[in-house]
């Protein structure tokens, strides 16, 4: 894999082991939207500034990224990924992808500009070996099988891809190149892509938006579908669905549109009722399941998704927790994940 460049010090460089945000005591964790605006500013001010230098250095950039362990040597496609070549992001994960969210940010603009240079070059990389895109809506094991499926394929574009649109436009670029072009639509139940999320974001920092969740979920069946017969020309398809507790199943081309098809089809208002209605059933978890104690600023960023009648509901069971978090500090009980509830932990960047 290429090394990191260190003319691109201090911004675009790969990430380390050292994750001391992940140690920072519960309690003491804070949202990006539960800072103040001053900081807030100073926050998107770096990730501004970061983003834009990794876009002027751009191929630079791009062998960083490709150095990162999970990218399949840089033939994989994954924005999220792509974010952590940012210094101020790595530091704090969880902010820094609330911050990207803010619209008063200019980041995601200079990142998505060296996104398209990522595509460009995954294709050209690619030399008409077959190209893989997996699509569906968040937590549904699609980065898993990208990492799991990645090397047999000259390309791998791993997001939601539910917008038609922009899902046409892919298939059109690589068109013109002579891979084959294999779609995998990976399917999840809602209460399961909500756990998945949360677990993932106890090891990434990293969480989905409740109401950007409902829409993805919601719209990729329908857009995995708008693939007529004659679009479907030279065009392989997949279809995954996760199911809880099994090894799930596997459907290609005419059984996959069949399957599909068949399943039922939710419009997104009633997908985010269950993703909602999931969400609040982890937080009512009993408080001493250690397994219930879900990143405390993961969860007060995903109450503000919430319809206003259930935010409230969601804010009490936060106000709780942390109150029986002060409840075994006084006691000198173990906190969340067997750690102690009073612990300084190491110091950490941001989230407290």
């Amino acid at each position: 894999m290429p090394a990191a460049r260190d003319s691109l010090m201090p911004y675009c460089v790969p990430m380390t082991t050292s994750l001391p945000w992940q140690r920072v005591p519960w309690h003491l964790r804070r949202s990006y939207w539960e800072l103040e605006e001053a900081t807030r500013a100073a926050l998107r001010g770096s990730l501004e500034a970061e983003a834009a230098d990794c876009a002027r250095r751009a191929e630079a950039a791009l062998d960083d990224y490709a150095a990162l362990p999970d990218t399949l040597g840089g033939q994989l496609f994954n924005a999220d990924l792509l974010a952590t070549l940012l210094p101020s992001l790595r530091r704090n994960p969880t902010q820094g992808y609330e911050a990207l969210e803010d619209a008063g940010g200019r980041a995601a603009l200079h990142l998505h500009a060296l996104g398209k240079r990522l595509r460009d070059r995954v294709l050209e990389r690619a030399q008409g070996r077959p190209v893989l895109i997996l699509m569906g809506g968040q937590a549904t094991s699609k980065t898993t099988g990208a990492a799991a499926l990645g090397w047999s394929f000259g390309a791998v574009f791993d997001a939601p891809h539910t917008d038609p649109d922009g899902l046409a436009f892919l298939l059109g670029r690589i068109r013109r190149t002579p891979s084959e072009i294999h779609l995998a639509y990976a399917d999840r139940d809602p209460a399961g892509a909500v756990k998945a999320m949360l677990e993932r974001s106890e090891r990434e920092g990293r969480y989905v938006p409740l109401d950007r969740m409902a829409r993805a979920h919601a719209r990729a069946p329908r857009t995995f579908l708008a693939q007529t017969p004659e679009t479907r020309q030279g065009l392989r398809l997949y279809y995954i669905r996760v199911d809880e507790g099994t090894s799930g199943s596997l459907a290609m081309d005419r059984d996959a549109v069949a399957q599909v098809r068949a399943r039922p089809e939710w419009p997104e208002s009633a997908v985010a009722y269950q993703l909602q209605t999931a969400y609040l059933a982890l937080l009512r978890n009993p408080l001493h399941d250690p397994e219930s104690w879900y990143p405390r600023d993961v969860l007060a960023g995903l109450n503000r998704t919430l319809d206003p009648w259930r935010r409230l509901e969601a804010d009490h069971l936060l106000r709780r927790r942390v109150e029986a978090m002060a409840e075994r500090s006084a006691e000198g009980a173990p906190g969340p994940r067997g750690t102690a509830a009073d612990g300084a932990g190491e110091p950490g960047p941001g989230l407290g």
